[in-house]
């Protein structure tokens, strides 16, 4: 064999051993890229899947800030319009501040006013109180004078009771002397005329002294009742013996100022009496409270 071929053998055989020697490494080294790139694409797998999940939250996180957002947008004019409500209260609040400190000024310038009027009030309360003591004093005395005005009416009561019986004795015995006096008029009436006619002169004679007079003292009094007879009038009075009054005593009487009677009286009690009326006019009447008044004229 020549030297040429063993050369070459020797040559092929070391590029045999070099390129073994590379191969080798470089097999190895891709079944070690295709578990890689498996693994890469796994990876890249989960990669898109944890994507999508990682998407799905993003969308769900952002539909939730969305809500959130919208609803603090909704809370942001609810505020606003708290705030602008606020604001209208605290100038109201602020405006009754002001009436509020001008009404305490003017409190305060009343209280002085009524503290003034306070002591004022007190000076007269304790004036009014030391003439209520005096007038106490003659409150007292003027008990005293009733009970024994009391004890004097009580007297005099009696005394009246007594007349009243009296009077009421006189009244009876009067109705009896005017029914024996109709019984002479008959009587009278049935006797011849000349001497009914003496006799009549000799009761006029007598008669003189019991003619309507008026006294020289006032007496003033009102008509109470009245009562018509015929023709007549009569009338009753609120004045009697105990005010001065007198059988054939001449009264005027008035209604507002004007004379419109006379009358005279022809019964008299204690504290009343009657007579009879002359009107001045036959178109007028009398009434019950017209005024009577006789003497001092």
């Amino acid at each position: 064999m020549s030297v040429l071929t063993r050369l070459f053998v020797i040559a092929v055989t070391v590029l045999s051993v070099a390129l073994v020697a590379v191969v080798v490494p470089f097999v190895a080294q891709t079944e070690n890229y295709r578990s890689q790139v498996n693994d890469a694409e796994s990876r890249r797998v989960r990669a898109d899947v944890t994507a999508r999940l990682r998407d799905a939250e993003m969308t769900r996180l952002a539909n939730r800030e969305s809500e959130r957002i919208l609803k603090l947008n909704s809370a942001n004019q609810g505020l606003t319009s708290e705030v602008a409500r606020l604001s209208e209260e605290l100038n109201t609040s602020r405006a009754l501040l002001a009436t509020a400190k001008a009404e305490n000024a003017n409190n305060g310038a009343n209280l002085a006013h009524l503290s003034a009027s306070h002591e004022q009030f007190a000076l007269i309360v304790e004036s009014m109180r030391k003439e209520l003591n005096e007038r106490r004093g003659q409150a007292l005395d003027q008990q005293k004078k009733i009970i024994e005005l009391a004890d004097e009416s009580d007297r005099l009561k009696a005394e009246l009771d007594s007349l009243t019986r009296q009077v009421r004795q006189y009244q009876e015995t009067t109705v009896a002397l005017e029914d024996r006096n109709a019984d002479l008029e008959k009587m009278l009436g049935r006797l011849d005329p000349a001497i009914r006619q003496q006799i009549e002169g000799q009761d006029v004679a007598g008669a003189s002294s019991t003619r309507p007079f008026m006294p020289d003292y006032l007496i003033d009094g009102q008509i109470t009742n009245i009562a018509r007879l015929d023709d007549e009038t009569f009338v009753e009075l609120n004045i009697g013996s105990n005010d001065g009054v007198e059988k054939n005593m001449k009264f005027r009487i008035h209604r507002q100022g004007d004379f419109i009677a006379n009358l005279v009286v022809t019964v008299v009690d204690i504290d009343a009496c009657s007579g009879r009326v002359t009107l001045l006019d036959d178109g007028q009447q009398v009434t019950v409270g017209d005024s009577v008044q006789t003497g001092g004229l």
